[in-house]
């Protein structure tokens, strides 16, 4: 593998990963279930996201309410 080989892999993992936070934060302005919100939550998770990460993130975009509610649910996984 070259190095421009690992450099896009690194870019579109990242990338991918960017965008699963931005489908959470989407999922939770539009009032998903928790359903749907705890599978993108899981796959963060699976990328190796940290939870205070994941919960700061949502803090950031859309306040304490939903930090609260992806907090609750990060305990629930």
């Amino acid at each position: 593998m070259t190095d421009d080989d690992a450099t896009q892999k690194t870019i579109a993992k990242t990338l991918w990963s960017e965008t699963l936070i931005d489908l959470l934060i989407i999922s939770l302005q539009n009032e998903q279930s928790d359903e749907k919100v705890t599978e993108l939550l899981k796959e963060l998770r699976q990328k190796k996201f940290k939870r205070d990460y994941i919960i700061s993130k949502t803090k950031k975009a859309l306040g304490e309410k939903a930090s609260n509610r992806v907090r609750l649910l990060l305990a629930k996984t």
